[in-house]
């Protein structure tokens, strides 16, 4: 049934995709000629871009891992996000499948079942953290650009003042996390759920602090990529117009129709830019450049990671996991 339902959710975000681009799309001639006359300058710092951010990404879990004693090389994780990336995009229910490849390698790499799963899960808290503040930076920048960094910053303060209560609580009534035990699936997610927080409160507020820290510069990395891109295809588009078409386009993508958001981010962004006034060409070259740097080369270079890993980890499910999202 399950299957069907996806499917199901397939054609209908192929044709709503349909809908909203018809009569939108420019000819295979007019992107070309966008593409060729792209700005090199713009190019190159845009792929520069799309590297910080998957590497702002590995940060993230790699000091996440660190926090609990499990080390891994800086270049090890790399490739495993560059992986992962690539199994999201490429795979059906890739996010199932790179959560569970990345659940092996943290455990090949010394993991204990409970941290491998906490690190799964603390992870893609991070990442939705650090979303929401661009959020609440994108708000702030709309309505008041002067008070915009005043405002995350203060924002961060308090996350991290409430991470920093949290750990201190925990410190002062928990020492270690019990086992999981249990039959039913929903018993272990919540075992699974109540070692997580036990974890959580274990890391030092300053480590949470540069863990969100990486998880902002990830999304900020990729939301700069996608206004270089605009500006080598030669776009006056305003930065706050694509900063919010950007932030929009990774709500929607958030509903699992395709993997990694194929056709659904190129049509949200694709709608946002000419909306604002861009002519259909050069904004239908600026999309495709972003994409091919931000997600379609990862996957040449996530099989290349994936074949050059000395080990690779069988893909496991983890316990009562959830998936992480990162700009893929």
């Amino acid at each position: 049934m399950r299957r069907y339902w996806r499917t199901a959710l397939l054609v209908a975000g192929v044709v709503v995709a349909a809908l909203e681009l018809r009569g939108h799309l420019p000819s295979l001639s007019e992107t070309w000629l966008a593409l060729r006359t792209a700005g090199p300058g713009w190019l190159a710092a845009a792929a520069g871009l799309a590297v910080v951010a998957m590497v702002a990404f590995s940060e993230q879990q790699r000091h996440l891992l660190a926090a609990f004693a499990v080390r891994m090389g800086a270049g090890a994780s790399l490739g495993l996000t560059y992986t992962r990336s690539a199994m999201a995009a490429a795979l059906p229910a890739g996010s199932a499948v790179s959560a569970g490849y990345a659940f092996g390698r943290f455990r090949a790499h010394g993991a204990p079942r409970a941290v491998a799963a906490a690190v799964m899960l603390l992870s893609g808290a991070a990442s939705l953290a650090g979303l929401a503040l661009l959020y609440v930076g994108n708000v702030l920048m709309l309505a008041r650009p002067s008070v915009a960094t005043l405002g995350v910053a203060g924002c961060a303060i308090v996350l991290g003042s409430l991470i920093g209560l949290h750990a201190r609580a925990v410190r002062r009534t928990v020492v270690a996390p019990a086992p999981i035990e249990g039959t039913s699936r929903i018993a272990r997610m919540r075992a699974t759920l109540r070692q997580t927080l036990t974890l959580a409160g274990t890391v030092p507020t300053g480590r949470w602090l540069l863990v969100i820290a990486m998880a902002v510069l990830n999304w900020l990395a990729d939301v700069v990529c996608l206004i270089c891109t605009v500006r080598a295809a030669g776009l006056d588009v305003p930065v706050t117009t694509i900063a919010t078409g950007y932030l929009v386009a990774q709500l929607i993508r958030q509903i699992p129709i395709t993997p990694g958001g194929i056709g659904v981010i190129e049509a949200s962004l694709l709608v946002a830019l000419t909306a604002a006034g861009a002519p259909v060409a050069p904004a239908a070259a600026a999309i495709l450049l972003y994409r091919i740097l931000s997600c379609w080369m990862d996957l040449p270079i996530g099989l290349a990671c994936w074949r050059a890993s000395k080990s690779p980890a069988p893909i496991t499910s983890a316990p009562g996991t959830v998936h992480a999202i990162h700009a893929a």
